[in-house]
């Protein structure tokens, strides 16, 4: 069934079919919560296989498991309540490949079940994903399918970032506000022919500074009743729980064909919000000043070009608050100068660079 840690689509199907008694039985008596002391490490930590499909799926998975924060949330689901058929429940599915690396003995686990519900759910299985567009479908079908509205709100507590938009026409100084909820912050990691290094502070500085909007992305102003010119200005309505922070370093800047930047943009171990942004993009209430710190929790690094590579995932785990890198069935501790190796680097084009960064608030994780 397997040729080398690769498997086809119809092999999946066989597998599942296979499985399906032991996965209706896990998905009828959910766990209360996961305990974090199996593996190798003694913190939970196990592999998954590489069958050959979505390459940046297994590290977007190992980045959920080792968050017990959402899997507290998905230990709540309970038993099932309707007659929806278990291949197609994303949240019992996900929590069925939990528990069963809690419990494994192997070094790795395949998540056959997991991959057959994304291929009912449509998600397609052989083709590219961005890292950040597949951590944004997962977690859409995972809000819609969650069976009790308070883990819904839970969830969206835990991974939303909550902001204003205001608009400022520069013709007639009208201004228009809207409230945006989003899953990550989008960093565009910007192209420097003198190769400096961005640090991550500057380029949420950058984010966040008022934007002038210009003649190709002008906004409809209601009182002029026309498309005008103006500024854009983004203010957090309330403190992410989690701070996700997508790097987009895919470009098609000096031709048609998709270009990745390998620019060294640097990231700090804990980041403080104080210091990067000005008050008035901050919420307007009070928050303590350890609320606006954050640890890093997890990295998400990819390798290779921009059509082609291979992704691997930094986490600090919460039970030992060491550094480790899960790549695929392979999870070894790291350093943090390990880590600091994904900042990227224009003269080695091959090497594994961060694309998706998650800040977690609190001085712990």
């Amino acid at each position: 069934m397997q040729d080398d840690g690769y498997a086809s689509c119809s092999s999946l199907l066989e597998e599942e079919e296979a499985n399906q008694g032991d996965q209706a039985q896990a998905i009828s008596a959910p766990v209360a919560r996961l305990s974090y002391s199996g593996g190798r490490f003694k913190n939970g930590a196990v592999g998954l296989c590489n069958i050959g499909v979505l390459n940046c799926l297994n590290p977007l998975l190992q980045t959920l498991y080792m968050n017990q924060h959402f899997t507290d949330i998905l230990c709540g689901i309970g038993r099932p309540n309707d007659n929806i058929p278990a291949e197609r429940r994303l949240p019992y599915q996900l929590l069925a490949l939990f528990e069963e690396m809690q419990k494994s003995k192997e070094d790795a686990v395949a998540p056959y079940g997991f991959l057959r519900c994304l291929q009912i759910l449509d998600i397609r299985l052989f083709e590219q994903h961005d890292a950040a567009d597949l951590l944004f479908a997962l977690w859409n079908l995972l809000l819609q399918q969650m069976p009790h509205p308070h883990l819904a709100k839970r969830l969206r507590t835990l991974y939303s970032i909550k902001l204003k938009e205001f608009m400022t026409c520069h013709k007639c100084s009208h201004e228009k506000s809207s409230d945006m909820e989003v899953l990550t912050i989008p960093l565009p990691v910007p192209h420097s022919k003198y190769h400096g290094t961005l640090p991550l502070q500057r380029a949420l500085w950058r984010f966040f500074k008022p934007q002038e909007i210009r003649e190709e992305n002008k906004s409809f102003c209601p009182k002029c009743e026309e498309t005008t010119a103006g500024q854009r200005v983004l203010r957090f309505l309330c403190l992410p729980q989690t701070l996700t922070i997508h790097l987009k370093r895919i470009s098609t800047r000096k031709s048609n064909q998709l270009q990745k930047i390998n620019r060294t943009l640097s990231f700090p171990s804990t980041l403080d919000l104080s210091d990067v942004l000005d008050q008035e993009q901050f919420p307007e209430q009070e928050h303590a000043q350890s609320e606006f710190k954050y640890r890093l929790f997890a990295v998400i690094a990819h390798s290779g070009t921009a059509s082609y590579g291979h992704y691997c995932a930094y986490i600090n785990s919460s039970k030992d608050k060491k550094w480790y890198c899960f790549n695929d069935s392979s999870i070894c501790k790291v350093s943090w100068d390990d880590v600091k190796c994904t900042y990227g680097n224009m003269d080695f084009h091959f090497g594994a660079t961060a694309c998706l960064l998650v800040y977690t608030q609190g001085d712990e994780n």
